[in-house]
């Protein structure tokens, strides 16, 4: 049984994704192992040394590191430039890939990852958008053919249900927050939330994060008047043709009621650019989308199999 590795490389964490018979009818999620993610101490395959540690828990030895397939993404905070905390050399992201010694296949940054999976559902199903709610940023990602350019992904950096509740706070009103959860909400602030206080906080910032980068992401028509009389344009994505809706990201999908929080978002947009009707709300349960990008050239096959499960849909 032919195992292969992904690496989710965070500002937080680092997960390893364990997938084997990618190339068969019956490809397989085996387990997941996390770790905080190591950058600061300069070197990140610590943390994914570690994370497969701690999946080897679960489904037994994986295999030599370095012989055996393993395929990395890493978010936006590990591409950049970031200063060690320790004063020594900055790290770019060439250094970062050049460091992952382990890594046998492709890396690519998360959002690229994500993007290719939601090109594939495009391929197999149609319009499609896909929201994806972390830590530092929420974005929402849309391949349609009623706008141009035919993919493109919103990006929400004061959105984020963690390490930037502050500035998605701001945006809600903290006295309303505070009405909710107390003058001492910011102790409920948690990036993996357990407590029923902390996960209401964490739901009630997700709702919001949801809602905002919709409208962010939506187009709205406006009549523009012009010589020859009212003329109906278009600002921004028409997604008025999306099948699909797909949530993913670890802020949304740890939450025990994150698939009917992301649909209320959804059903309280009223833009006239946004569909209406009948529409699959989906939630990547497993949250492996990213990781199943990755592995949509090498494995596309195996890859859509897996991420048609870890939604819900039946063949």
């Amino acid at each position: 049984m032919q195992k292969v590795l992904v690496s989710e490389i965070g500002s937080e964490m680092t997960v390893v994704n364990a997938f084997s018979d990618l190339d068969t009818e019956n490809p397989r999620l085996l387990g997941q192992g996390v770790s905080p993610t190591t950058l600061l101490d300069g070197d990140v395959e610590i943390g994914i040394r570690l994370a497969v540690t701690d999946l080897e828990k679960d489904i037994g030895p994986v295999g030599s590191l370095g012989k055996i397939p393993f395929y990395a993404t890493s978010s936006a905070s590990t591409w950049r430039n970031v200063q060690e905390g320790n004063g020594q050399n900055t790290l770019n992201a060439l250094e970062i890939q050049d460091s992952l010694q382990i890594v046998t296949g492709r890396i690519l940054p998360t959002p690229r990852a994500i993007m290719k999976a939601v090109q594939l559902i495009y391929e197999e199903v149609g319009d499609v958008l896909v929201l994806d709610v972390g830590s530092e940023s929420t974005d929402v990602y849309s391949v349609t053919l009623m706008s141009e350019p035919l993919a493109q992904r919103t990006v929400g950096e004061d959105l984020g249900i963690f390490i930037n509740a502050l500035a998605l706070v701001k945006l809600i009103g903290e006295n309303k927050i505070k009405e909710h959860h107390g003058q001492d909400w910011e102790k409920l602030l948690k990036s993996r939330p357990e407590t029923p206080e902390e996960i209401a906080l964490s739901a009630e910032l997700t709702a919001a994060a949801v809602t905002i980068v919709l409208q962010r992401h939506s187009g709205r028509s406006y009549n523009d008047n012009e010589a020859g009389g009212k003329v109906t344009s278009v600002a921004g994505r028409d997604l008025t043709k999306i099948r699909w809706i797909v949530g993913t990201g670890v802020a949304l999908t740890q939450l025990p009621n994150g698939l009917e929080i992301m649909r209320g978002s959804i059903q309280g947009m009223k833009d006239d650019l946004f569909p209406q009707g009948s529409i699959a709300m989906l939630l990547d349960k497993d949250c492996i989308m990213a990781s199943l990008g990755v592995l949509t050239t090498p494995f596309r096959q195996g890859a859509w199999q897996l991420l048609r499960e870890s939604l819900g849909v039946e063949n």
